[in-house]
């Protein structure tokens, strides 16, 4: 098949939805203009393609960067539903095992038309970045954790579950990227200090969650002085200068390299005191001081060791993100029972209006020296959650901006240029429209982890096309809500003043207050260290918290446990409020399944026939199925058949075969509820195994 220009790819692009609706076999009935040979192909990159792929310890997040290359073929401007940008993740931990399926995230895009920057340069492509919060395997620091991640891109169709070899799903529009990382190393490895002196006082944490460490070190007989003693030993990771000499002397460091931070205290301290403290500490481990100074001095924006590659921003989650490789196995002032070092990363965005830079913060990863290294080296993500709200208009007037990135090792880069280990990189990056808002009223973003765009205020479900906001992953249409509910809303306008959340039962007609502490994500942008905030609520009343105190935006958190319908209302302490309603579902399917072996799973012969009956009852099913591989299903009677949406019972007979010993028959049902403000299609399933004789 020859290849399409730039018009019949747009052409395609429009058909996509058509050829995924039918599939192949009935193509030929839809009389489309695209050949179908064209939707046979695979990770057409036209349109959009991976950048980088990377890791963050700190967040434990995989990233991607999607770089969208054209202003047409989103399927409609800002003001639209437009598409979306499906990354599926796997994981190889080199056990055997193979790829690991880790889930799929997402983010939504749109036609924005193309403006020159203040270069006069054209905004494309545009760098948005994914992120996917896993819990990943880990190791002891005595042993590297290095899996490879592959990266998954597709346009507007989900890639499919468990396929990392792209041989079940559709794949047309997209790309797939390979990359090494590191898994942060459980460091509770103290060589000096036995587990069993302060097991006991993990053991009664674990058994006593809501009673601190340190108040239950005081109960126990020296519990104090033990833990003390962990604490000294778990924070004595920093390597010395001496033993960093003797060890990189062998390795071919280079002294201004494990040296640089020391260096550059010297050359830009005006106290002669710390220069010659540094001089004395060279010459003593037979360094040259002038040498070294002399060579740092020529050094410009080298990335022998490391690298910063991508630079983008969240869309979904608001941050900014750079990607960097680090490339060698030795240079990073220790291993991974050690402090290590840092890559910091410094960001600035440019205002459009005046053409000038502003600083948005800089952020950093800890890196390791690693024996065993991969070649190709090992990508890390460092991530800086970032307030976009000055930024944001409305949607007929898209915004993009130009952001730098400045990469720097050891030492934080102290202004827009280069530093001496690392590089810049530029790119173009998407703000995300301002909600509509009364700007001195409380404002709910999200409730139960769904835009309250997408939840009807009447019944409480969620609307056609309604999407669990960090991930994109849809919803069942008319889902409710169980387990934790998680409200999300305007946080750091208000920071400083009070609010209460007020939960009114419109089934019971009761109401309450909140009064349960609240436990926040934050994260300390000089120290690139998360952080776990909790606000305490006094007489029922929260504090609007700063913005990296509460980078999630998160105002409550509580768990209801009901079936009924409530309205959640955010009550700010200037006598505003803003509410929602939202339904309930904290019952799971009750299914059973029933067949006529009088208790002796052996009961039938090979042919034989069985009859069962089950029943399927749930307030909110999306469905169910049975599914054996003992025999032929048929329906009996008027009940429910094999499959279906609706609730009942239903009666059957399987014909078993006769060249099989063993089998089951598996009844499972689905159901729309949104669990935990993350997750949809909870199940509830039953089986029974059937033994065959001769």
């Amino acid at each position: 098949m020859s290849e399409l220009n730039e018009k019949q790819l747009l052409i395609a692009r429009k058909e996509f939805n058509f050829f995924m609706a039918v599939g192949e076999k009935d193509f030929p009935k839809l009389k489309l203009n695209t050949p179908l040979d064209f939707f046979k192909t695979k990770m057409n990159k036209f349109y959009e393609e991976l950048g980088c792929v990377g890791f963050n310890p700190a967040f434990n997040e995989l990233t991607a960067v999607i770089k969208i290359k054209k202003e047409t073929g989103y399927s409609g401007s800002l003001c639209t539903k437009g598409s979306f940008e499906y990354v599926r993740f796997y994981l190889d931990y080199n056990d055997g095992s193979g790829w690991n399926d880790m889930g799929f995230t997402a983010f939504n895009a749109h036609d924005i038309p193309t403006q020159k920057d203040c270069d006069s340069k054209p905004e494309k492509p545009i760098d948005y970045v994914v992120r996917l919060k896993i819990k990943p395997k880990q190791d002891l620091c005595v042993k590297a954790n290095l899996p490879k991640v592959k990266a998954v891109l597709s346009w507007n169709s989900v890639p499919a579950p468990n396929d990392p070899n792209l041989t079940t799903g559709s794949y047309i529009w997209g790309d797939v990227k390979e990359e090494y990382i590191q898994i942060s190393p459980i460091k509770f490895f103290i060589p000096n200090l036995p587990l069993l002196e302060v097991g006991s006082l993990f053991e009664k944490a674990l058994l006593n969650p809501e009673v601190s460490l340190n108040d239950i070190a005081t109960t126990i007989p020296e519990g104090d002085v033990s833990l003390k003693k962990a604490k000294k030993e778990m924070l004595s990771g920093k390597v010395d200068f001496q033993e960093l000499a003797n060890t990189y002397r062998k390795k071919k460091i280079e002294p201004y390299r494990f040296g640089y931070k020391l260096l550059e205290e010297a050359g830009s301290s005006p106290d002669y005191t710390i220069s010659n403290n540094v001089y004395k500490l060279f010459e003593s481990n037979k360094l040259s001081f002038v040498e070294s100074l002399g060579k740092l001095n020529k050094l410009k924006c080298n990335t022998t060791y490391e690298e910063l590659l991508c630079v983008g921003a969240d869309y979904n989650q608001e941050a900014l993100i750079g990607t960097l490789k680090v490339k060698k196995p030795a240079g990073y002032n220790g291993d991974l029972c050690k402090d290590g070092s840092r890559e910091y990363v410094s960001f600035w965005i440019q205002e459009e209006d005046n053409c000038s830079w502003e600083h948005a913060g800089t952020t950093s990863v800890n890196v390791h020296d690693i024996a065993s290294i991969p070649r190709g080296g090992l990508s890390y993500s460092v991530i800086l959650p970032y307030d976009f709200s000055k930024f944001k208009r409305k949607c007929n007037r898209p915004r993009v901006l130009k952001v730098r990135a400045i990469l720097s090792w050891n030492v934080p880069p102290s202004g827009m240029e280069c530093s001496h280990w690392g590089n810049i990189v530029e790119s173009y990056i998407q703000i995300k429209p301002g909600m509509v808002w009364t700007a001195n009223s409380p404002k709910i973003i999200t409730l139960g982890g769904v835009s309250t765009d997408n939840i009807d205020n009447f019944t409480g479900l969620t609307l056609p096309g309604a999407k669990i906001e960090f991930n994109q992953t849809n919803t069942f249409n008319g889902s409710p809500f169980g387990g934790i509910i998680v409200v999300q809303g305007v946080s750091t306008s208000f920071a400083g003043m009070k609010y209460k959340v007020k939960i009114t039962n419109l089934t019971t007609g009761g109401s309450y207050y909140l009064n349960n502490k609240l436990a926040l994500l934050g994260y300390n942008p000089a120290t690139g260290i998360v952080t776990h905030p909790v606000e305490v609520p006094v007489s029922d009343e929260y504090t609007y918290q700063p913005y990296y105190n509460n980078i999630d935006s998160v105002l409550a958190r509580f768990s209801p446990g009901t079936n009924d319908k409530l309205l959640v209302t955010i009550e700010n302490q200037n006598g505003t409020s803003d509410s929602q309603v939202i339904q309930m579902d904290n019952t799971f399917p009750a299914v059973s399944l029933t067949i006529d072996d009088q208790g002796n799973c052996s009961h039938y012969a090979k042919g034989d026939t069985i009859h069962g009956e089950f029943t399927v009852d749930d307030n909110y099913l999306e469905k169910y199925s049975i599914t054996t591989n003992t025999g032929t299903y048929t329906k009996v009677g008027t009940g429910l058949g094999q499959s279906g949406t609706t609730t009942g019972s239903g009666q059957f007979n399987i014909v078993t075969f006769t060249n099989r010993n063993c089998g089951s028959i598996y009844l499972k049902a689905i159901q729309k509820t949104i669990w935990n403000s993350v997750k949809t299609g909870t199940y509830s399933d039953t089986q029974r195994i059937i033994c065959l004789s001769e």
